[in-house]
């Protein structure tokens, strides 16, 4: 949970990649081991002009400050800051998936950022309640289209009341890279803490994407 006192201090952090992975449960504790033993154990096809497709890295922006774990049989993992590393507690998960198109149109983009908040507020609370325990109250704060890494992200920030009857603020970045969608939920007692972080996890993701190639028309 997101408290005063720093409840979780799992070791082991590195480089991810979009494979299988491991879990962080308050209540398996044997998932825990799993995961931890899982974290080097993910690999993914190689893409380039010859193999069309994307291809996601990501890791921590600073192993010293994070401590990571992947979601057992998810392609998602959870990264958590160490005790008096953050200026406020703060969580980030990452999840991957085959994006619903490689080009997103940007008049759709939009209306999918206005559009589906709701349903998607649903899975940012169950997510956010996984890492932080049960939310309250969550609000949908601002909702906008804009650009990291160069692709187009869908950008949300909530607030919401925690157990502990503090605001938790969360910032969802939806980036559509190429074949991948990139689903970033960053959650912490602080606003500005919560999308600095979405945003240096962000950064630090190394992106291959290869577009097949064009197709062309024979004419007879």
């Amino acid at each position: 949970m997101l408290t005063e006192n720093y409840r979780l201090n799992m070791p082991g952090s590195g480089k991810f990649r979009v494979g299988a992975m491991g879990t962080v449960s308050g209540v398996l504790r044997c998932a825990v081991m799993a995961a931890t033993l899982l974290l080097t154990a993910c690999v993914t096809t190689a893409v380039g002009p010859e193999h069309p497709g994307t291809k996601v890295t990501f890791k921590s922006p600073d192993p010293e400050k994070w401590t990571g774990t992947r979601v057992f049989g998810e392609k998602r993992s959870i990264f958590r800051c160490k005790p008096l590393a953050c200026p406020e507690n703060s969580i980030v998960s990452i999840r991957t998936a085959p994006s619903p198109t490689r080009s997103p149109d940007s008049v759709a983009l939009q209306k999918f950022a206005q559009e589906d908040a709701e349903r998607q507020m649903a899975q940012t609370e169950q997510a956010s309640a996984e890492a932080v325990g049960r939310l309250r109250d969550l609000t949908l704060v601002s909702s906008r289209v804009l650009k990291m890494k160069d692709f187009p992200t869908v950008h949300w920030e909530y607030r919401a009341t925690g157990t502990n009857d503090k605001p938790i603020y969360i910032v969802r970045d939806m980036v559509f890279a190429g074949n991948t969608l990139i689903d970033v939920i960053s959650t912490s007692l602080g606003v500005e803490v919560a999308r600095r972080n979405s945003s240096d996890f962000v950064d630090v993701m190394e992106i291959e994407d290869f577009a097949p190639p064009a197709v062309t028309t024979i004419r007879q």
